[in-house]
């Protein structure tokens, strides 16, 4: 049980590190006003912070369940697709939409939710009625852990930013001085909603036949 315990610990300890350098991303690159900076970091740290989440947590399937090779497959396939959507699809929603801070928040809950549904925490895949509820339950959990706590990343962010950003500015300049505030709030909430999230494995391998 402890053993688990602190494997479930690491899958939300990467994806802290994983909102947390989605969010640098997002403030060096500024992509909250119009025009950024640049969309490189963004791309570049965002990618970065799905892929070591998603590695995390594809990780803990594979040593828990013993997955097989069509199981890890189809988690990196959903991870890989959770992180277009997220970026690509959460960046359009930000420059398109009326609340356009919202675009972010949504589009990481639907990528959130695609990695989870195609994260099946089993060896190998079992019947359709099986792989099916996995991943109903899989797209429910990450989905809504994500889409909660980018939610409340975002406010608490802004929030500490402004909080911060005086005293940080003479330091550092006005660049960098917003990132400790959008980024630390980041990766408390990746941490929680991760830890939440992987909840629904416990549940998959306790009713898996």
């Amino acid at each position: 049980m402890i053993n688990r315990q602190s494997k479930l610990q690491s899958v939300a300890w990467a994806w802290a590190i994983g909102w947390a350098l989605a969010s640098m991303g997002m403030v060096i690159s500024d992509v909250y006003s119009s025009p950024n900076r640049g969309l490189t970091a963004y791309y570049v740290l965002g990618f970065a912070g799905w892929a070591i989440g998603a590695a995390g947590t594809i990780r803990y399937v594979r040593h828990r369940f013993g997955a097989d090779v069509y199981v890890i497959a189809l988690s990196v396939t959903g991870w890989g697709i959770g992180a277009l959507v997220a970026l690509v699809l959460g960046l359009f929603w930000m420059e398109t939409w009326n609340l356009g801070f919202l675009g972010s928040p949504v589009g990481v809950a639907l990528g959130g939710a695609i990695g989870g549904a195609l994260m099946l925490p089993m060896r190998s895949l079992s019947s359709p009625v099986t792989n099916v509820g996995a991943s109903v339950r899989g797209a429910f959990s990450w989905g809504a852990a994500f889409l909660v706590f980018q939610i409340l990343a975002f406010y608490a962010g802004y929030i500490l930013m402004l909080l911060t950003f005086t005293p940080l500015a003479s330091i550092v300049g006005w660049v960098w001085s917003t990132v400790p505030g959008w980024a630390l709030p980041a990766g408390v909430c990746g941490f929680i909603a991760a830890w939440l999230a992987s909840r629904s494995l416990h549940f998959t391998e306790r009713t898996a036949v």
